[in-house]
């Protein structure tokens, strides 16, 4: 806060002050629109979290469980984890334009590589003795893989997971701000645009808020739960 005012004093009007941002941040609390773009971007940011976390995960079991699948995507897991994420929004909004299409297969393919790494590597960690008893035993495919494998992956599922939002509500508001004409990252790009600093901050800090809740909310609980058995 002391930095944020000091700069709003030595960088005035472009930066704020944290009372102009309050009250910036009231108005849009009270404005139709912003609960509108609200509700479209969380739709978007969920969509692209569920896409993304299902392929990667199914993706990652099999990388880590065969071989030769993990010989033929390792090499495109390297390549999607270092191409930068707009590289693959700009490209998906040439080659397919400007729609909901467009940005839920932009998000879906720069999120997945990283969902993707960390279960593959959660996998091919796992504790092999218990394969060996799988095999010994001959327990039916599904029955191990529910009672052996997913045990061993949940901690990792559930880093995946917490990865998964936090690209997702990080890149919705970039594929809106380049490619959409509503959602509050379109909001937030137009005030920019507009030289409005104060409703630019406030939306930027009001969407994080709700982020930063639903992660620890939601997902905080999903993981408390699901690991409460190591208490």
């Amino acid at each position: 806060m002391v930095v944020w005012i000091i700069l709003s004093i030595i960088v005035r009007p472009w930066i704020p002050t944290p009372v102009d941002t309050v009250i910036a941040m009231y108005r849009a609390l009270g404005s139709g629109e912003f609960y509108q773009d609200l509700l479209l971007t969380l739709w978007r940011v969920l969509s692209a979290f569920a896409g993304a976390t299902v392929v990667g995960s199914v993706l990652g079991i099999l990388v880590g469980l065969s071989r030769r699948a993990d010989a033929f995507f390792r090499p495109l897991l390297s390549i999607g984890l270092a191409v930068p994420d707009p590289v693959y929004i700009i490209f998906t909004i040439l080659a397919l334009g400007i729609g909901e299409q467009a940005g839920f297969v932009a998000l879906t393919i720069a999120i997945t590589p990283f969902v993707t790494n960390i279960v593959r590597s959660s996998v091919q960690a796992r504790d092999l003795t218990l394969d060996e008893m799988v095999q010994v035993y001959r327990i039916p495919f599904w029955e191990a893989f529910w009672a052996n494998l997913v045990p061993q992956l949940v901690p990792a599922l559930l880093t995946a997971v917490r990865n998964s939002f936090a690209l997702s509500w990080k890149l919705v508001v970039v594929v809106e701000a380049l490619g959409q004409p509503e959602g509050l990252g379109a909001a937030i790009f137009q005030s920019f645009r507009l030289l409005r600093m104060r409703e630019m901050l406030a939306l930027a800090i009001l969407f994080t808020i709700l982020m930063e809740l639903i992660e620890r909310g939601a997902l905080g609980r999903l993981e408390r739960r699901l690991l409460r058995w190591r208490a």
